[in-house]
């Protein structure tokens, strides 16, 4: 038992050691808290999408770069409490970018940019275009958000 113990302990050290050649990213740790993890319908009205970062993207409820669906009308949180989100400045745009803000959107939200907080997205109900969930200081990190 000792052993499988000890085995168990030096995978989980090598594992959360090993990183990617992007040096500012954390370790991705698991969590869900959403009320949809299939992005194929649209997420219920006040979901809380858990986000992290890990190896150059960011993650939603422990999906990578995972697509949403949004109503209009509804709100919807983006939870950047963990802390592989600190130096990634989430934001939402009109284009899948990122790394700087030239297309931020940013009508019914509140915290845009924000590391550490939640983000709070209200859906405009005359919203007909999707959007992208992007960090302001890297490229290529985010998803697509469509808006039905």
């Amino acid at each position: 038992m000792k052993n499988l113990f000890i085995l168990t302990i030096s995978i989980l050290l090598i594992t959360s050691c090993a990183k990617s050649d992007n040096d500012d990213d954390d370790s991705y740790s698991s969590s869900t808290s959403g009320n949809n993890s299939d992005s194929s319908n649209i997420s219920d009205n006040a979901t809380t999408f858990t986000v992290t970062v890990s190896y150059g993207k960011y993650y939603l409820d422990g999906v990578s770069t995972k697509s949403i669906k949004l109503k209009k009308g509804n709100t919807y949180y983006f939870d950047l409490s963990h802390s592989s989100t600190n130096t990634h400045p989430f934001f939402i745009s009109t284009s899948s970018s990122g790394g700087n803000y030239n297309d931020e959107y940013t009508s019914g939200i509140t915290n845009s940019r924000e590391t550490t907080g939640t983000l709070t997205f209200v859906i405009p109900s005359n919203l007909s275009s999707n959007l992208y969930y992007n960090c302001g200081a890297h490229s290529g990190m985010g998803g697509l958000i469509t808006i039905e």
